[in-house]
């Protein structure tokens, strides 16, 4: 007569699953972290509209099927990235409000940039609402900073925006187009930043226009 088996409620008699091997990402958090990671990556280096999943996957090490399971469709892992830049662009921010917050295309500011500049052409209103951040707490910086009062610094803060994000994006052609030493990069980005920083600063209404000054030979 064949014996029963003993009951086994610790599981001991279990074979173990497959592990995973030593150092990829485990767990929520670990892997959610590595896919945004990686996908504010790719996204910077190749484009958003170039990024499948699959590839996205293999940059953060972490099995395709999860990426669903943590983080939804595409397009939620789109806004989950913006989302996640622009918080730590804040927090950069808010540890420094007049310094320089990164100009190369792989610092926080650089892949802020050029995620948010594919929204803000394909998807305008999930670039508004997940991307905003920066803007406004910039806005609250420079009314405290300046003492200048909120419409005021409503204003300054788009127009230094402006300024920075298309300088982020534009940098390469304007150096060219403009004739700048390529050389001297550092002294124009510390030189746009002097600007955006007294712009933020003006009151309104703004100074006078400067006098324009006609060359005679071009009547």
């Amino acid at each position: 007569m064949a014996r029963t088996p003993r009951a086994d409620p610790e599981g001991t008699r279990r074979r173990p699953g497959p592990r995973r091997p030593w150092g990829l990402p485990s767990g929520p958090d670990e892997v959610t972290r590595a896919v945004l990671d990686a996908a504010a990556r790719l996204f910077t280096r190749d484009g958003v509209s170039a990024v499948t999943m699959r590839d996205i996957a293999k940059e953060a090490r972490v099995n395709l099927a999860l990426i669903g399971r943590y983080i939804g469709s595409r397009d939620e892992l789109v806004r989950a990235v913006l989302a996640d830049l622009s918080d730590q662009v804040v927090a950069q921010i808010r540890s420094d409000p007049t310094g320089e917050h990164g100009f190369d295309p792989d610092s926080v500011a650089g892949r802020w940039t050029r995620v948010l500049t594919h929204l803000v052409i394909s998807d305008p209103g999930t670039a508004i609402e997940f991307g905003s951040g920066p803007v406004k707490e910039m806005r609250e910086v420079a009314a405290a900073i300046y003492g200048v009062p909120e419409e005021v610094s409503r204003l300054r803060i788009a127009q230094v925006f402006a300024s920075a994000l298309g300088w982020r994006i534009f940098e390469d052609f304007l150096v060219s187009a403009a004739g700048l030493d390529a050389g001297s990069l550092e002294d124009l980005r510390s030189e746009l930043n002097h600007t955006h920083r007294r712009l933020a600063a003006t009151p309104l209404p703004s100074p006078p226009d400067p006098e324009v000054r006609r060359d005679p030979d071009r009547g």
